[in-house]
């Protein structure tokens, strides 16, 4: 069988591929031939990927086909959790930021969801067999405390700080800016507060101080939880989250 160039990528399109033939109808058979020897695997219209030969398995993860799935695509959220060492799990859905929604996706047993976030600062663009855009770690952050369900939830995203070693004070100021939001400072300051990283000085809580809401506000997903009630930051939180020992 012809050894073809595309077959050199661990995730091939439709768009790249056909420029090695003369015909759509050549192309066609050809990803045919290659899907039934076992070289390539179809993993939604446009989209294959190559699989290794002696584990069987495809070549790309999840943040490569996360990326490769719609055009301008970044993972976000829990996802981007996972991949900065952040998560306490990895989960079987992956989040994607798109700019329209799309249905829910499954290849080999993950779920690839996709969600609109009209912020679209701080993406990063990286590089392992498979070019991956996902938001940067300061974004990261901010994403997840905007939306912890979607983050694994208020707990995870507490977990999922304290493992953080290093966060850029002036890039977290920036995308919490970005958002605009009360609640969302007065989240940052409050989470912060508890855990203390080094990177962050006092001018950041003061910044959250300065831009939060002056309500009482309630961030508990189960609003009859056991709660801690903070006067600084006028917040009701979990408390289990005050005791994990950071």
């Amino acid at each position: 069988m012809k050894e073809y160039a595309f077959l050199n990528n661990a995730l091939i399109t439709v768009d790249e591929a056909k420029k090695e033939f003369s015909s759509e109808n050549a192309l066609y058979s050809a990803l045919k031939r290659l899907t039934d020897s076992g070289k390539i695997v179809k993993l939604k219209g446009g989209l294959y990927a190559t699989i290794n030969p002696l584990t069987k398995d495809i070549f790309p993860n999840r943040f490569e086909i996360a990326t490769a799935l719609y055009k301008g695509a970044y993972c976000a959220y829990h996802t981007a959790m996972e991949y900065y060492g952040m998560a306490t799990q990895m989960f079987n859905d992956v989040h994607i930021i798109t700019s329209v929604r799309y249905s829910p996706v499954v290849i080999e047993d993950l779920q690839y969801i996709s969600f609109i976030n009209e912020y679209s600062g701080g993406v990063a663009e990286n590089f392992n067999n498979a070019p991956i855009r996902i938001t940067e770690i300061e974004r990261t952050v901010v994403d997840c405390m905007d939306r912890p369900l979607t983050s694994g939830g208020l707990e995870e995203v507490y977990l999922g700080l304290g493992m953080v070693s290093y966060c850029s004070e002036e890039k977290i100021l920036k995308h919490l800016q970005g958002y605009n939001k009360k609640i969302l400072y007065k989240k940052a300051g409050y989470l912060f507060s508890l855990i203390k990283p080094k990177y962050l000085s006092d001018r950041f809580y003061e910044i959250c101080k300065d831009n939060m809401s002056p309500r009482i506000d309630d961030i508990r997903e189960n609003k009859v939880a056991a709660y801690t009630y903070d006067n600084e930051w006028k917040i009701y939180a979990p408390k289990q989250i005050t005791y994990k020992g950071y």
